[in-house]
């Protein structure tokens, strides 16, 4: 699915949405943390719970029921359209760059204990930062990049070594 200009995409219990964006296609007021949002003559009230930044993940109440939602960012298309995405690389041992880019920050090291979904290091890319999270549970094994470097596609950036069982 190609995002549409003027559009968001966002999956809620694994199926992908495209939604108009609100500011052309809705009426809304804004009170705190709540929207009122009509559309189609028809009234509903959202009220953001909580978002996480980094994964993009968001808790959304629409009239008293909560939804889990993912903003999806026309770069993790491209991701998936190239076979690079994290769900592919379940429990591999090594994560490789997706396209070329900067690594611009580092956030583990060498040894450290990652869980699925934790950023592991910001890579630059057509002008945006993208967060690189942890594909499973797994140890960092080796870094084999630095801050600051440049990388090309398909270069082995983090090399794992599964969890000891437990």
């Amino acid at each position: 699915m190609t995002q549409a200009p003027g559009y968001i995409q966002v999956e809620v219990e694994g199926r992908r949405f495209e939604i108009p964006d609100i500011s052309q296609s809705f009426h809304q007021t804004f009170t705190s943390s709540e929207m009122e949002v009509v559309r189609n003559e028809k009234k509903y009230t959202l009220r953001l719970v909580s978002f996480d930044l980094i994964s993009r993940v968001c808790v959304i109440e629409i009239n008293g029921q909560e939804k889990t939602a993912k903003i999806i960012r026309e770069i993790d298309v491209m991701i998936e359209k190239m076979g690079l995405n994290a769900t592919q690389s379940k429990n591999h041992r090594q994560m490789f760059a997706p396209m070329p880019g900067l690594v611009k920050d580092i956030h583990v090291t060498e040894g450290q204990h990652v869980s699925k979904g934790d950023p592991l290091l910001i890579l630059e890319a057509m002008k945006m930062e993208n967060v690189l999270s942890a594909p499973h549970d797994a140890m960092v094994l080796k870094i084999n990049v630095t801050k600051g470097q440049a990388v090309e596609r398909g270069l082995a950036l983090i090399e794992f070594s599964p969890l000891p069982a437990t």
